[in-house]
């Protein structure tokens, strides 16, 4: 059975959006913009001259465009948590108590070794 280069590119295009859904879970930050990237270029590329895109790559631009946001939702609550880390003792306090159960290491020992400036409030 023959493919044609639209079909191969649909495939390879679902392939990397279901990569960038996996690595969304698994790696998150980099992996999934670079496979949801070129899943949805792919997708895009497999309409070929026609006006309408197939259901395949259809299905594989709304994957990989699904993966890039539920990744970029996970950075920026991540940030946010963070930065409310930063500014809430009382948080902050919670925080250090489960990183030292966990790690072993204090909130103020982990900015020491990033070599964040800490003084204790910002």
């Amino acid at each position: 059975m023959v493919q044609s280069p639209r079909d191969r590119l649909t495939k390879t295009a679902m392939s990397l959006a279901v990569l960038a859904v996996f690595s969304t879970l698994t790696f998150p930050v980099v992996l999934p913009y670079v496979f949801g990237s070129v899943a949805l270029i792919l997708a895009i590329l497999s309409k070929g001259g026609s006006e309408r895109f197939s259901l395949r790559g259809k299905r594989a631009a709304i994957v990989a465009i699904v993966a890039i946001v539920i990744n970029t939702g996970l950075i920026i609550s991540s940030a946010a948590y963070f930065f409310r880390v930063l500014h809430d003792p009382a948080l902050q306090e919670q925080f250090s108590q489960t990183l030292y159960r966990m790690y072993g290491i204090t909130f103020e020992d982990l900015m020491k070794q990033l070599g964040i400036q800490y003084t204790g409030t910002l």
